[in-house]
């Protein structure tokens, strides 16, 4: 039962729903240093989604100081690696090595388990239309208003 005043929250329930998710995503990203945060990076540098470190670090709001710290422990689990960029030998790329994909795919599916386990309560099209209406609100407040 919700408690009476807070069960049309928003602010009280995004809280909990972020605290379910987070508990039940903590196993499946056990394996990766740094768990979730160093799941998001290990995301961004298999995907390309930033050219380097601190792209990165701008794209998942980590402190660039605490970035070093990440993608160091990354790199030394040999999950990811930093490699010259041939457009500028300054600056350094960030990407997955052939172990980082393999195991962003596998946490990939032990996060999907875990996520159903969060959204079990909703039928499988109202999870999928959750889903799309978080990516409308976050595209919405990350600038594409």
């Amino acid at each position: 039962m919700l408690p009476q005043g807070l069960d049309d929250n928003l602010g009280w329930l995004l809280a909990q729903v972020c605290r379910a998710h987070g508990t039940a995503l903590a196993n499946a990203v056990s394996g990766i240093p740094h768990g979730m945060r160093g799941y998001q990076a290990l995301c961004g540098a298999v995907h390309g989604s930033a050219r380097n470190q601190a792209q990165l670090g701008r794209q998942l709001d980590v402190d660039r100081t605490v970035m070093v710290y990440l993608v160091d422990d990354l790199v030394a689990a040999g999950l990811v690696e930093r490699v010259v960029d041939p457009d500028d030998r300054r600056n350094k790329l960030i990407q997955g090595t052939e172990a980082g994909r393999k195991l962003l795919e596998t946490t990939k599916a032990a996060i999907l388990s875990a996520e159903a386990e969060v959204l079990a309560p909703l039928a499988h099209k109202d999870q999928d239309r959750f889903r799309q209406m978080l990516r409308a609100v976050v595209a919405y407040n990350l600038g594409g208003r």
